[in-house]
């Protein structure tokens, strides 16, 4: 008497797939598109891992922004940039330079801590 055996199927690879609800899609949706949150902010609101949020978003098939964004404002003139803040605020230099007002935020944070190494070094 033989025994046969069924094929066994193939093995998955990798992690299973992600079900992200149609509420969690709308919830991610609206915090990183229309609010225009980095991930690291969103997956602080839903606190989450910023890898959870990127593996949702992709699994709810929102793409990510680009880092361009941030990058063009590091060749933007300094002394402009700061006059555009003072002249129009954070919002309207945002604005101008087609960032979110969040990446001006920090990206002015930075020149500020950049300048307070360098005086206090």
């Amino acid at each position: 008497m033989t025994i046969k055996y069924a094929s066994a199927p193939p093995a998955a690879r990798g992690r299973p797939r992600l079900a992200v609800s149609e509420k969690e899609r709308a919830r991610i949706y609206r915090l990183y598109v229309v609010e225009e949150l980095a991930v690291r902010d969103v997956a602080a609101r839903l606190r989450i891992p910023e890898a959870n949020v990127r593996r949702r978003m992709k699994a709810a098939g929102i793409k990510a922004r680009p880092n361009v964004s941030r990058s063009g404002l590091r060749r933007v003139d300094q002394g402009r940039l700061f006059s555009d803040v003072i002249l129009l605020g954070v919002e309207g230099a945002a604005v101008k330079r087609k960032v979110t007002k969040r990446a001006l935020q920090y990206y002015i944070a930075g020149l500020r801590r950049e300048a307070k190494n360098k005086n206090s070094g």
